[in-house]
């Protein structure tokens, strides 16, 4: 059906419209249907002309908002009979595919070659803007593959042309195009890194109350951790502020930012004079809030991953956490009174024995390489080491062996660090 005729909402129009397609019955042109302008998307839909003319002396609100839904909704050319449009509205109709004007006097035998012109200049349209899609497709899978390979040279110590080939030769694998797999495998090592980080503040709450416990211990140079740990948790929140997460994950970002408030103004607080076993317990009580909130982060970015392999980077850094939450609840039990000093014994035990079965995990996990099973033995190694000073804490040693709890924690923190980078930009990760 060659055209359809439409007209504001009002009874002249209509009876223009219909005079319209009546002298254009005698020109020989088909109308599929006068309507007006409210019934417009859905006629068009429904009988899909080749073309829509507007008969209009004026463009009132209804048809214009008749024509920009047309426009959204089932693009088609646009020909207007009637006074001619003013030039506030030409911008805005050419985006709604105006191809053709008539006076509103023209004859109907004016119609058929305009309608004509009007039809090859909205094909020439739609080509010229299917290519320009198509070349801006081409163009963004091109920034997305640039990445992807930057990603790949970094964390697999690629040169550019075999980045390439793995990025190929996946796409060929799973049947994908070389541009989504790339997508995909960016998108996957941000959360992949955004996981990691949110799991860094997690074990930083940690540290941050076992620095505090080890200043008021006088042992080691605990003003040097406090200030690395306040400035890595900050520069962990800004990295993550610069995302752009979902509503849900984002108001779980600014929760752990309230919590982290209250800590910093205790640490501020024992500044200049050593923290009373009072404000150790208050500063414990703020790390702890901090901690729910942090996990609540990093659980909220693995599942967002939608990668089974995506867990390993959470579980990996949660044990991080658990060295320097079980090096803070030595020192405490050796600080607060006998029923705090209690809690923080018997919390001690079962961090020890989370740590232990966690690390028995990742050993039997099948996501593993070469150097992942390397740092996994270093971390083992480690964590031998930290047992063994914390037995040397329950006897007549127990000052030296608070400090050497203190510095093998950091140790082991540190080599699990590294082994949540590994797991971080390993492939099975990457990958998915």
């Amino acid at each position: 059906m060659p055209l359809l005729i439409t007209c504001p909402d009002d009874p002249a129009a209509l009876a223009l419209a219909q005079r319209w397609s009546a002298d254009l019955h005698d020109a020989g042109v088909g109308v599929a249907a006068v309507v007006p302008c409210h019934l417009l998307v859905r006629e068009v839909v429904r009988l899909a002309p080749q073309a829509v003319l507007v008969v209009a002396g004026v463009l009132d609100d209804a048809l214009r908002q008749a024509l920009a839904l047309l426009a959204a909704t089932a693009p088609c050319p646009l020909l207007l009979a009637g006074a001619h449009p003013a030039d506030a509205d030409l911008p805005l109709l050419l985006d709604q595919h105006l191809m053709g004007w008539l006076p509103a006097d023209a004859a109907a035998a004016a119609l058929p070659p305009a309608l004509a012109l009007a039809l090859a200049r909205f094909r020439r349209e739609q080509a010229q803007q299917q290519a320009l899609a198509g070349a801006l497709a081409r163009l963004d899978e091109r920034k997305w593959v640039d990445k992807a390979k930057g990603v790949l040279m970094r964390a697999q110590q690629l040169d550019e042309d075999a980045a390439f080939r793995l990025l190929r030769t996946t796409s060929m694998q799973a049947n994908l195009r070389v541009g989504e797999v790339a997508r995909s495998l960016v998108e996957a090592a941000q959360l992949a890194e955004a996981v990691n980080r949110a799991g860094q503040v997690r074990m930083l709450s940690q540290r941050h109350v076992k620095a505090l416990a080890l200043r008021a211990d006088a042992r080691g140079r605990p003003d040097d951790l406090l200030a690395d740990t306040g400035q890595r948790v900050r520069a962990h929140l800004d990295w993550l502020g610069r995302l752009t997460l979902p509503a849900p994950t984002a108001a779980l970002l600014a929760d752990v930012r309230a919590a982290w408030v209250p800590l910093q103004q205790a640490v501020a607080a024992s500044a200049t004079v050593l923290a009373s076993p009072q404000q150790l317990h208050a500063a414990d009580q703020q790390a702890e809030q901090l901690l729910a909130r942090a996990e609540a982060l990093a659980a909220a970015l693995q599942a967002a991953g939608g990668r089974a392999p995506m867990h390993v980077v959470n579980r990996s850094g949660r044990q991080r956490m658990r060295v320097q939450r079980l090096a803070k609840q030595v020192l405490l039990a050796g600080l607060l009174p006998a029923p705090l000093a209690q809690a923080q014994a018997e919390a001690a035990a079962l961090t020890l024995h989370a740590f232990e079965d966690a690390l028995a995990e990742l050993e039997q996990a099948p996501l593993s390489s070469e150097p992942i099973r390397a740092a996994l033995a270093q971390a083992r190694g480690h964590w031998q080491r930290l047992r063994e000073s914390l037995r040397r804490c329950d006897g007549p040693d127990a000052p030296a062996g608070r400090a050497a709890v203190v510095r093998d924690s950091e140790a082991l923190a540190d080599s699990f660090d590294q082994l949540t980078r590994l797991y971080e930009h390993s492939m099975q990760v990457l990958l998915g």
